[in-house]
């Protein structure tokens, strides 16, 4: 008509205008230019495809019933278009669908105004989100730097509270969903869902959320314990209950929460570093009951929320949206199974054999994971009279013993950092099995955050003496008092050398009667646990270093050693009658020139006990109980001569620990352990 006609005629002169004209147009401060025949052509092509486009994805939305031909339709869908941007209403929101209901008079008017919903939706809301998050990501971009330095603000606060915190939040967690499963949910929600979300999907969300609520319980005492692998196990369940919680019953407050647990658990992602079998982790009695208490009280919500629904065995096979019986009785079952199988797993696998007193092979395994160990003290697994924990791997253990209530391990875990780790669990568990106190005798400072995670307090009984051997030498003044002692060993007719264990058959009755001698003489028997003793089986796997007199031994240790190199170190040292009276300052001044020539590093002199307790008045009390024993001791043991005697040596002190479960009446109880471990009994603890 001539309205056809009269718009065509305005894109033809627009075109012709845009393509052959030379002047702009400007209108009350706009200009507006001529783009050229190439670009003008593009516009018109672009603006009609656009347009029909637009309105093709209307037209397929349109009722079944609507008979109306697509260019017809297109015309109509121009002219709204047009009015609503005459009418400046943002979107032409009113006016367009106005346009559309007069212009289609036949048209179902619920059915056309789904239609025009579902077209605004799709053509409008849909791009306007796309854009909202690629905005929203370019200005995270943007701000990425400010981000990081919050995020890692966040994470150094929550870390340390991390396996806690989260274990707790992921108990409360599986609680939530385990409840929103056992209750109805809100009908008008379901109402909304069931347009747009399948019923299949709906059951299998309901199930899932039930699922992943019993697997956040079981999971929660994995992030107490620091479980790597639980606690990427809690992010994908906790990932599955937010979709379930969407998917099932629109529980938008649900999913808000367990993503806010997502969050923080995320933050303290750091304190998860435990790489352990989710397999090997045992639930305890307390634990087990814990989830069964939590499973009976959703059981009972559900039966009472659905108390007016009368039990039918239809109920199993009963699906639609309003079916919150059936889904509960289903999820109820479906999760009491599952718990029953974890529970079964777990109480039916073969439990870890005890470790015992060690065979040859065990000690032949421990030799080699000490070849690889920087410390000297893993060799006292060699003496025979400890147990060993061993990793499954073979490349670290722990050496322990019992003594009364305390399970005393000596020293850290030996070998591998990450598997010395479990092993600690593994021992921690071990010792609440058996009603038993965890104890780590002489351990660093370094370990001592793991100790702190297993839950037991450090307790400083020392310091441990090291001496840099590639700084020894007994040149300066600093060294006089050493360099005198040695020269007057050497005028006494001292000579030194190093014999290998093998080797040493011929001097061994020798030193069998050094060791009894030196034994008689200071009024005591062997010790154990710390130190070896004079067994010959024992001192064939060492180095012995002799010194002699006049040609016939007079003196001797075994050595401590490590195939890294690392330190160097004895254990059993012995003196005869004619051992020279320098005889001791001779034999560590000549090892540690020995050590300085064969590569080793440090010369570790041993504790010295009590030594370094702060004597500040607000000292804890246990420091100003170890300086009084440190001080006015003597009559038991020579706390501060030890002390002196390898200050000569100007060695660097480091502190040593005992860790341990705290409490006044548990800590003196675990010390009288330790001790009567170390001398060997009662006995060996009194003065003769």
């Amino acid at each position: 008509g001539p309205a056809g006609i009269a718009l065509l005629m305005l894109v033809a002169g627009y075109v012709a205008w845009g393509s052959f004209g030379r002047k702009g147009l400007e209108i009350r401060g706009w200009a507006l230019r001529p783009a050229g025949p190439t670009l003008t052509l593009l516009q018109v092509l672009t603006g009609s495809i656009e347009m029909c486009v637009s309105a093709g994805v209307l037209w397929l939305l349109l009722p079944a019933e609507l008979d109306v031909a697509f260019l017809t339709f297109v015309g109509i869908y121009a002219l709204a278009v047009a009015a609503g941007i005459v009418s400046h209403v943002p979107g032409g929101l009113g006016v367009f669908e106005s346009i559309l209901l007069v212009s289609l008079p036949d048209a179902p008017a619920d059915s056309l105004l789904g239609a025009m919903l579902a077209y605004r939706a799709i053509y409008y809301v849909l791009p306007l989100s796309l854009a909202g998050v690629a905005f929203a990501r370019q200005e995270v971009r943007a701000q990425g730097t400010k981000l990081a330095q919050l995020e890692s603000l966040l994470s150094r606060f929550i870390t340390p509270l991390a396996p806690r915190l989260g274990g707790t939040l992921i108990f409360v967690a599986g609680i939530v969903l385990l409840v929103s499963g056992a209750t109805p949910g809100i009908h008008g929600r379901l109402a909304t869902l069931r347009y747009v979300i399948p019923l299949p999907i709906i059951e299998a969300s309901h199930l899932l959320g039930s699922t992943a609520g019993l697997g956040l319980l079981v999971l929660s005492r994995a992030l107490f314990r620091r479980v790597r692998e639980g606690y990427r196990l809690t992010v994908w369940l906790l990932a599955a209950g937010i979709a379930a919680s969407l998917l099932k019953g629109l529980d938008v407050e649900e999913a808000t929460l367990l993503a806010v647990v997502l969050c923080i658990l995320w933050l303290g992602r750091r304190a998860f570093y435990r790489r352990a079998s989710l397999i090997d982790e045992r639930l305890t009695p307390t634990w087990i009951a814990s989830i069964i208490g939590v499973l009976g009280v959703v059981l009972w919500i559900g039966i009472f929320a659905h108390r007016h629904v009368e039990y039918s065995t239809d109920l199993w096979w009963t699906f639609s949206a309003s079916g919150d019986a059936p889904r509960v009785l289903r999820a109820s079952f479906v999760t009491i199974a599952a718990a029953g199988a974890i529970f079964a797993l777990n109480l039916l696998r073969p439990a870890r054999p005890e470790p015992d007193v060690p065979d040859a092979v065990d000690l032949e395994r421990v030799q080699r994971v000490i070849e690889r160990s920087d410390a000297t003290l893993a060799n006292a697994a060699l003496t025979g009279d400890k147990r060993l924990l061993l990793a499954p791997q073979q490349d670290a253990y722990i050496m322990y013993q019992l003594s009364g209530r305390s399970w005393v391990a000596l020293g850290d875990p030996v070998g591998d950092r990450d598997h010395g780790d479990e092993l600690a669990w593994r021992f921690r568990e071990l010792a609440d099995r058996h009603g038993g106190w965890t104890v780590f005798h002489q351990v660093s400072s370094e370990r001592l955050p793991l100790y702190i995670d297993l839950g037991l307090t450090p307790l400083k009984i020392g310091e441990e003496a090291r001496v840099p051997l590639p700084d020894f030498d007994l040149q300066g003044s600093a060294r006089a008092d050493l360099r005198q002692s040695h020269r007057r060993a050497e005028r006494d007719g001292a000579t030194f050398e190093i014999v290998a264990g093998t080797s040493f058959e011929e001097m061994l009755p020798a030193l069998a009667r050094i060791s009894n001698a030196w034994l008689k003489e200071k009024a005591t028997a062997e010790k154990g646990f710390s130190v070896g003793a004079f067994e010959a089986g024992y001192l064939r796997r060492f180095s012995i270093a002799v010194v002699r007199r006049d040609g016939e031994p007079a003196a001797f240790a075994n050595l401590w050693t490590t195939g890294t190199k690392a330190e160097l170190s004895i254990d059993l040292m012995r003196f005869g009658a004619q051992a020279p009276r320098s005889a001791m300052d001779f034999l560590f001044t000549e090892l540690m020139l020995w050590g300085r020539g064969q590569g080793y590093r440090w010369f570790n002199l041993g504790m010295a006990p009590l030594a370094g307790l702060e004597q500040h008045p607000l000292a804890p009390s246990w420091h100003r109980i170890g300086n009084f024993v440190f001080r006015h001791g003597e009559h038991f043991y020579n706390f501060d001569g030890l002390r002196r005697f390898k200050d000569k040596f100007a060695p660097v002190w480091e502190p040593k620990y005992l860790v341990s479960p705290a409490g006044w009446f548990v800590v003196p109880r675990i010390l009288m352990d330790v001790s009567m471990l170390i001398a060997g009994g009662v006995k060996g603890l009194l003065p003769r």
